[in-house]
């Protein structure tokens, strides 16, 4: 989200950490590497023979998603994982799929740019 100064801030991360730079930016490095895993497994999700991989990731990085402000992401990938554990099938051009994936992209831009600004 963007402030007046066009400086990114994340509030829930702020509060936890104080806005401790160095530890800020531990977090959000941790995270990048975590997210960017994560949205490889989305890419790769029509070829997954189930959705157990997707639904062990989204459980380990709900908490991230919160702290970095994704609450809304969270649906998208539940039912991205929903509907593969339901043998629903997904290809490649499926738009859930397709606008959750640019959104998370879009998304994981905005922690690189908070990171970069610290």
């Amino acid at each position: 989200m963007l402030q007046g100064s066009d400086k990114m801030e994340f509030k829930r991360l702020n509060n936890m950490t104080g806005k401790d730079p160095v530890l800020n930016r531990r977090i959000a490095s941790i995270f990048l590497n975590e997210f960017d895993a994560f949205i490889k497994l989305l890419k790769n999700l029509p070829q997954e023979p189930n959705a157990d991989n997707i639904r062990f990731s989204l459980h380990k990085l709900r908490p991230s998603f919160v702290i970095f402000e994704m609450d809304k992401l969270i649906k998208s990938f539940e039912n991205l994982s929903d509907r593969k554990g339901n043998d629903d099938a997904l290809f490649d051009d499926d738009k859930e799929l397709t606008s959750t994936i640019i959104e998370s992209e879009h998304q994981m831009n905005g922690v690189k740019t908070f990171l970069e600004q610290l």
